[in-house]
């Protein structure tokens, strides 16, 4: 942003790195970046539809997301695995996730996800949503655990984009990942 005077205020903005951040201050930032990147998901999945059509859209958006999901996965397992943590379990996994959960507060219910609480803005003017919102959830968080344990799989039972109060999931052993068949791949 420049100023009347001509000065770039965002390049001279700097932020005390001493002292405490109030878990308030933590929270909100955490989730001003959170609903960047959900608005960002909408408008690259909005791009695509409009270019492509449903079908070619989400292809495209299942081999991104499947993407960013492996690469998630690859580094929390490299870390797990220089750390001398084992990459077996879903608790190997959540020792090492790379979310910052602070910003997602349980309490608040439906609202508690800031990804949640952005995409359902846009259901009403975009109903196609509704079935790409889910699918960045199922296709990031399937992956993830997937690739990162290479024997667990897991389904979403509750997600608060569909009308759940929380994100609940099912983690269990898949033959076909212990194989190298991942759900979501594109071959």
């Amino acid at each position: 942003m420049i100023t009347g005077d001509g000065e770039n205020i965002m390049a001279n903005t700097r932020q005390n790195l001493e002292g405490n951040v109030s878990r308030e201050r933590e929270v909100e930032q955490i989730r001003k970046a959170a609903r960047q990147f959900a608005m960002q998901y909408f408008h690259f999945c909005k791009t695509l539809y409009e270019s492509f059509g449903h079908d070619r859209a989400k292809e495209l958006v299942q081999k991104t997301v499947y993407e960013l999901a492996e690469d998630r996965a690859d580094q929390m397992r490299e870390n797990a695995i220089c750390r001398g943590m084992p990459t077996d379990t879903a608790d190997d996994f959540m020792a090492v996730i790379d979310l910052p959960f602070d910003g997602w507060i349980p309490e608040w219910g439906a609202d508690h996800c800031p990804y949640a609480e952005v995409w359902r803005t846009y259901f009403d003017d975009h109903p196609w949503f509704k079935e790409f919102a889910p699918f960045y959830c199922d296709v990031i968080d399937t992956t993830t655990i997937e690739k990162f344990t290479h024997r667990l799989s897991h389904r979403i039972t509750q997600n608060v984009i569909t009308g759940g109060n929380s994100c609940l999931r099912n983690y269990y052993e898949d033959e076909k990942v212990k194989q190298g068949e991942y759900t979501y791949e594109v071959r």
